[in-house]
């Protein structure tokens, strides 16, 4: 079993819901009642799919949970509303990334790799997505003025993504991943003309 699949199977278990029921296909039920997802009628589009099984998965959690979902082009953001925000969002924002792995899974299910699903839940996305940007803004400048290399933190592949996303056209700093497992993180360093491109961090 693999990192991702027992990680998936910790957390559905730390919520109560079994394996059998991450796709918005299977029956979820509640102890002696009645089901509260069933299987999507054929018809439905990726939209209604995604948020019948949102809606259900996260009716296991607080029925005072609800959904918001905005797509763009192949691209669903799905705002988590209600209930406790914190406990869908949890340490580090590991729980949503961990419900975002889920709903991405589900997808595939019906529709292979179509659509991408985003979640997020009181604005932590975002704000978080604001303070890496800093922190390449940041970073960016103290290379660009100590001519140094800087070792930053060690991130989630998406945050380190955004940096290289980021830093890409930067005219005088680039950027590279180094480390395995969780202690991988970004280098910013000068750019020269010998520079290699900056690597693509989707690992």
């Amino acid at each position: 079993m693999d990192d991702k699949k027992r990680g998936l199977d910790d957390l559905l278990s730390d919520l109560g819901i079994g394996e059998n029921e991450t796709a918005p296909e299977v029956v979820l039920k509640e102890e002696e009642a009645a089901p509260i997802v069933t299987q999507p009628a054929p018809a439905q589009d990726p939209k209604s799919v995604l948020e019948h099984f949102m809606v259900g998965l996260l009716l296991r959690l607080d029925p005072a949970y609800s959904v918001d979902i905005a797509q763009e082009e192949n691209l669903f953001r799905v705002e988590i509303l209600g209930g406790d925000s914190g406990r869908v969002i949890g340490r580090e924002g590991k729980t949503l990334q961990s419900l975002e792995f889920i709903a991405n899974v589900a997808m595939a299910k019906h529709f292979g790799s179509a659509y991408r699903v985003m979640l997020d839940a009181a604005g932590y996305r975002r704000r978080n997505e604001e303070r890496i940007r800093r922190i390449a803004s940041d970073a960016a400048l103290q290379v660009e003025v100590s001519g140094q290399p800087i070792e930053l933190p060690p991130m989630r592949p998406s945050e380190r993504r955004l940096i290289h996303v980021m830093l890409k056209q930067h005219p005088k700093v680039t950027t590279t991943s180094v480390g395995e497992g969780e202690e991988r993180h970004v280098v910013v360093l000068p750019r020269t003309a010998s520079s290699a491109s900056p690597e693509n961090d989707l690992e």
